[in-house]
């Protein structure tokens, strides 16, 4: 017997009628008669005895139907899958951000997608960006967050934001009282350099540089994150872009405007190669109105 065949035996005999039955199946009624009927002949015995008008069923047929029930019970749960999948209730959404995102900016955003997509499982891998690219490529992510990537064919960079980047600096400091950091305004400070794998760190050389000024760190670190809790501690003075000084994880941090203005792109990042899913469409969503809420994206430029 075929699940199809079970469904209708399954129908009948909860309704004791064929017509009842063809109902509740969407079938004509002839249709299920003829169905029961091939359904006794290829078994070689009877499923339903005729009493009255109405379909007792055998004790062959209640046994059958019993050994079958755990194939209905199954069948529903992949129906219920499939209609989770549909609405984006059930999956798995694998993520790569570069560790200034994966701070400031992605708590937010899977916060928010979790509560439209219940019952997706989530992860968060952190890497520098060489990796978090062939990580994308390779499909051990379904989707990369960074700023200023390199780059790469096989990849697809879906613009989030422009950010602005800015002088990070102890809320103690006298800088404080400017309304814009030139470049010539911060010699003298001790730099804290953020030696990212992107273009960000040629992009601010190459500001001081046309600034006259000179560019000489004194503590060099890997992530511009990282910068900034050096700057809490009175180390110095960075430059870093606008959301990650926004970050909840700074309490003695203050971010003033850089002059010449300075800007950065913050990407999605997807493979070329493969379909972008309903799940992966959602979290570029939330990581958009994330960053609009924060930075009051409605006087900037659309990316």
């Amino acid at each position: 017997m075929n699940l199809r065949q079970l469904e209708i035996l399954r129908a009948v005999i909860r309704t004791r009628s064929t017509i009842a039955a063809a109902q509740d199946l969407g079938m004509s009624q002839p249709a299920v008669s003829n169905a029961i009927k091939n359904t006794e002949a290829s078994l070689g015995f009877l499923l339903f005895e005729r009493v009255n008008k109405r379909l007792i069923p055998t004790q062959e047929a209640q046994i059958l139907l019993s050994e079958a029930e755990p194939l209905f019970l199954m069948q529903e749960k992949v129906n219920q899958t499939a209609v989770h999948l549909k609405n984006g209730r059930k999956g798995r959404m694998r993520i790569v951000a570069t560790s200034e995102l994966s701070e400031s900016l992605l708590p937010q955003v899977v916060a928010h997608f979790l509560q439209d997509h219940a019952g997706v499982e989530v992860s968060l891998e952190t890497q520098r960006l060489d990796n978090l690219l062939e990580y994308v490529e390779t499909g051990i992510a379904d989707i990369g967050f960074a700023m200023e990537p390199h780059p790469r064919r096989t990849l697809e960079y879906l613009p989030l934001a422009m950010l602005d980047m800015v002088c990070a600096c102890h809320t103690h400091s006298p800088l404080n009282a400017l309304d814009f950091v030139t470049p010539t305004d911060l010699v003298g400070y001790p730099l804290i350099n953020a030696r990212t794998s992107s273009r960000i760190s040629n992009l601010v050389e190459e500001a001081f540089r046309r600034s006259d000024a000179p560019y000489t760190p004194s503590i060099d670190v890997r992530f511009m994150n990282v910068a900034g809790h050096f700057v809490e501690e009175g180390l110095g003075v960075t430059i870093m872009d606008e959301l990650t000084a926004s970050s909840r994880r700074y309490s003695d941090l203050k971010s003033i405007r850089l002059q010449p203005r300075l800007q950065v792109t913050m990407s999605a990042i997807v493979s070329s190669q493969r379909l972008q899913q309903s799940l992966t469409k959602g979290i570029i969503k939330h990581a958009r109105e994330e960053v609009k809420r924060r930075l009051g994206a409605s006087d900037r430029p659309a990316p």
